[in-house]
Order: structure tokens, then sequence, then C-alpha cells
């Protein structure tokens, strides 16, 4: 057989292949896709860590004198650590984005760059297009389609996914424990503000004051419900880092797995 034929044929095979490749659906990629998705819990935590942020704002008309210097104390505290707390929900966001981006269906698409590239071309000596060039056209174009496929696309998330899961995990473990003192925080928030009002309910519930108690017992209620809803959504929040956790741990694992069997094959 000809070289040049020969060469023709395996580019051909080539664009077979790498086209094939394109096209074979992957579960993993829609798992690390829906990964991907799953910001609720930073959002929670946002939310919850500004809430958190605000706490001395929100009870300073509770506080007592001694109170008041340490909250103040601990407000400057929270201010000044915040901007390094949102750098640590931020990392783990801008990780998750960079995995959807690399588990998009045509993230690894060369389809078009090899289409548009045609059919294998021939010698033609006269004009400087030599055999030596023949041959270049067809192993850059090899090259080309080995950057493209699924196969090329798996082993990349399956790396990024294993390098990244030791420090994801790390940082989702410091999100939780600011969402555990973030929750102790509102307990001694919530015990401040409804001791302060249970002690001025009971001096003020005399018919001199009638109204002020019943305005006082109102918020009261108001404060022990926000209070009881807040600390459920910090026991929420907290779930889904862990789901968030162990989902990122098994699709490192699976996607290991399953690239270290294709590799064997």
């Amino acid at each position: 057989m000809p070289a040049r034929l020969r060469r023709a044929l395996c580019l051909n095979v080539c664009l077979v292949i790498v086209l094939g490749g394109c096209a074979t659906a992957r579960p993993e990629l829609a798992q690390v896709r829906a990964l991907a998705a799953g910001t609720a819990a930073l959002n929670a935590f946002s939310e919850l860590s500004q809430r958190h942020v605000d706490s001395y704002q929100r009870a300073r008309p509770y506080l007592s004198a001694a109170e008041e210097v340490r909250e103040r104390l601990l407000d400057a505290q929270r201010r000044a650590a915040q901007a390094d707390v949102a750098r640590l929900a931020q990392a783990v966001r801008l990780y998750l984005q960079a995995l959807g981006r690399l588990a998009n269906a045509d993230a690894y698409d060369v389809q078009p760059e090899l289409a548009s590239a045609g059919a294998a071309i021939r010698a033609w000596p006269g004009s400087g297009i030599d055999d030596r060039h023949v041959s270049a056209y067809t192993l850059l174009l090899q090259q080309l389609s080995r950057l493209g496929g699924a196969a090329s696309q798996h082993a990349h998330l399956a790396q990024v996914l294993h390098d990244g899961d030791a420090p994801l995990q790390a940082l989702l473990a410091a999100l939780d424990s600011l969402l555990a003192l973030y929750d102790k925080s509102g307990d001694n928030e919530r015990d401040m503000v409804l001791g302060l009002l249970e002690v001025e309910i009971a001096y003020a519930d005399t018919p001199q004051q009638r109204l002020l108690a019943v305005l006082a017992k109102n918020m009261q209620q108001s404060k022990t419900e926000e209070y009881r809803l807040y600390g459920l959504r910090h026991t929420l929040a907290r779930r889904q880092l862990a789901a968030l956790a162990r989902d990122h741990a098994h699709l490192a694992a699976a996607l290991s797995t399953t690239e270290a069997t294709w590799t064997d094959q």
C-alpha cells in the first residue's frame, strides 16, 4: 500500500474514533454537572454568615452594659474575619463552576475543527506540498483528535476530582465549623434577647402598661420563632454541605475507578 494512502486511511480512522467518542454518552458527566449546580448550601452559608456578622446591630437594643462591651468586641472580630470567610465559600463556588464547565457535553468536542479540516490531502511536489507536509498535516490532526472526545474529557475530570477532593473536603469542613459557630452565637443572641424580654414583660404586666406588655409579648413570640427557624436553617445548611462533600468524594472515586478500567482495556 502506498505511503500516501496509508496516511489517508490513518487519518480517516482517527476521525471516526474521535467523532464516535464525542457522541458516546457518559452518565458521570451529568452527575458532575448536577454536583456543580448544587449551590444551595453555599447560598445558605453566605446568608447565614452575613446574619452572624450583623448580630451586634440586631441585638444591641436588648443588651445590658456589660453585654454591650463584650458584643462590641465580638462585632469587630466578626467583621475583620468576614472577608476571609467569604473567600473560603467563593473558592468552593468557583471550583464547582469550573467542574461544571469541564463536564459540559461540548467541552471537549473537536468535531467542528476536524470537520473544517476536511479530507486527507495529497502531495503536490510542483506546488511545494510534498510527502513531508502531507505527513505533518495527518499527524497534527491526530494530535487534535487526541485532545477531544469523551475519553479525554473523562480522564481530565477524573484527575481534577481526584486532586481537588482533599482541599475541597478541608474547605467544606471549615464552612461546617463556621456554621456550628453561627448556630452557637445565634443561641447566645436568643438567650440575651428573650431573657431581657421576659424580665421586661414581668415588670410591664400591669394595668397601666397593658398595651406595652401586649406588644412585648408579641415581640417575644416573633423572636422565639425567628431564632427557632434560623436554628433549623443552620442544621439544614450543615447537612447540605455534608451531602456535597459525600457526593464529590463518591464521584472522585467512581471516575478514578472507571478511568483505570478504560486505561487497562
